[in-house]
């Protein structure tokens, strides 16, 4: 009668979780979830500002050309302006001003010497190269 050994032996084992150890890490490196949770914030950034320049967009049709005041200044001011402070916009052209993804940033908004609008976000994690204009 033959004896047959059944199961793995402690080395076998511990070769495959090392495999599957090593094949899990470059997985989640590969992945990078930091970057993509970056890429999801921008994201939202990018249709809240598109929202915010479609209310100023309408609430300057509506009022024959004029821009809106932000907290007793006229929007065409040289220096971005915290959109918070545009109170005129909500409710007839947004229902309320959307906040930024991070708690601590806010959304500024300034007119160019075009006549389009530029806006921001005060995020670190937001490039100045992706300001919406319209």
């Amino acid at each position: 009668m033959k004896n047959k050994n059944q199961g793995f032996t402690l080395i076998e084992l511990l070769i495959v979780i090392g495999i599957i150890a090593i094949l899990a890490a470059a997985v989640i490196v590969s992945i990078n979830p930091g970057q993509q949770f970056v890429q999801a914030r921008n994201a939202t950034r990018r249709n809240h500002m598109n929202t915010i320049a479609t209310a100023v967009y309408s609430y300057v049709v509506e009022n024959d050309g004029q821009y809106p005041e932000c907290e007793d200044d006229v929007l065409d001011s040289a220096d971005f302006i915290d959109v918070a402070l545009c109170t005129e916009l909500t409710p007839d052209h947004i229902s309320s001003i959307p906040d930024d993804p991070e708690e601590s940033a806010n959304y500024q908004i300034k007119l160019t010497g075009d006549g389009s609008i530029e806006l921001e976000s005060s995020s670190d994690e937001w490039s100045g190269e992706d300001n919406i204009v319209q």
